[in-house]
């Protein structure tokens, strides 16, 4: 077989057949593909199941408990019978030519180990809000990936099992940020990177309620650095992501974090901004939304300057501000 689609799914209920029936709908049709559902409690595996009867592709697997990403992933190569392993986001849809274009990309190309693609940006009701069209253009990877940002859609990856298996799988004491940290092995076994110039993913942002994932997720991407551009000792490295484990762990601390849902809206508009905005969508419709939510008094004076920055061409403020993206 040459392609496994792969997927874990943790409470997703809302998302999940529109994600399922975009990978079962698509143009390339000779494929598995692997669901695992992480311990879901919101019913989410009896959408899976009612898929699966329906559908032979799918391998349905179910984790008595919640074992986290990076582990439910590598359970899942581990099971996968094609060549390449295509990944795909519980919340996210792929264009319905994903895979066909991956995989003829993939054969045409066999040097090339990891392939990624641009996409389209969706908000939290699934509305296309804008396309990302830069992450074909990236040059330096391993210097993208160590300043935070991504190089593609952690869902668009298409992967080279065999390479995969050579760089050791996924780190499974990552609990966020374990793609980039994969990507950065790729890059130091010396595999060829390519990011398809077409947006052949839909990625959905959602809103980050609570500030103990905002901290994890600042503390992945330092450790990240600590590996692979300050060379730190095995020893610290352990010590530091014991120490976030530990903070993920302790139920008590987590805030939720005030006015997120406003803080939500007003990255929306600055990705859109950033960005190609589709379907007539202007950042001003998310900036809009942001001040609807009640928040104090010197927010709405910081949506009157980004409101005025809007009106100057992206290419200017671009010197000034690169939005940080965890796409």
């Amino acid at each position: 077989m040459l392609v496994t689609v792969l997927m874990s799914v943790y409470n997703a209920k809302s998302y999940l057949a529109d994600s399922i029936e975009s990978i079962l709908n698509q143009t390339y049709r000779d494929f598995e593909f692997i669901i695992i559902d992480d311990g879901s409690t919101d019913g989410s595996g009896a959408i899976i199941q009612k898929y699966a009867a329906c559908d032979s592709r799918i391998v349905y697997v179910k984790n008595r408990t919640n074992i986290g990403l990076a582990k439910s992933l590598n359970k899942g190569i581990k099971l996968a019978k094609g060549k390449f392993i295509a990944r795909q986001d519980a919340d996210d849809l792929s264009a319905n030519d994903r895979l066909e274009m991956q995989a003829d990309y993939a054969l045409a190309n066999n040097y090339v180990d990891l392939i990624g693609s641009n996409c389209f940006v969706i908000d939290i009701l699934g509305n296309p809000v804008c396309e990302v069209n830069t992450y074909a253009k990236i040059k330096d990877h391993q210097t993208t990936l160590l300043n935070k940002l991504a190089i593609f859609p952690h869902g668009s990856a298409f992967i080279k099992k065999a390479k995969l298996l050579e760089v050791g799988l996924y780190d499974e004491r990552f609990f966020y940020s374990q793609d980039g940290e994969l990507w950065l092995r790729f890059i130091k076994a010396n595999s060829r990177i390519h990011v398809i110039n077409r947006p052949l993913y839909f990625y959905r942002t959602l809103p980050v309620a609570n500030t103990k994932k905002k901290s994890a997720q600042q503390q992945y991407n330092e450790v990240k650095r600590m590996i692979y551009r300050d060379k730190c000792d095995r020893s610290t490295i352990n010590d530091k992501l014991n120490n976030i484990k530990l903070q993920i762990s302790d139920k008590k601390n987590s805030t939720i974090i005030p006015n997120y849902m406003a803080d939500y809206w007003k990255g929306l508009a600055n990705t859109i901004y950033f960005n190609k905005p589709v379907n007539n969508v202007s950042p001003y419709q998310y900036l809009y939304k942001a001040t609807k939510e009640h928040q104090p008094f010197y927010k709405y004076l910081q949506y009157l300057k980004l409101g005025i920055l809007y009106a100057m061409p992206p290419q200017f403020l671009k010197m000034l501000h690169q939005p940080k993206s965890n796409v």
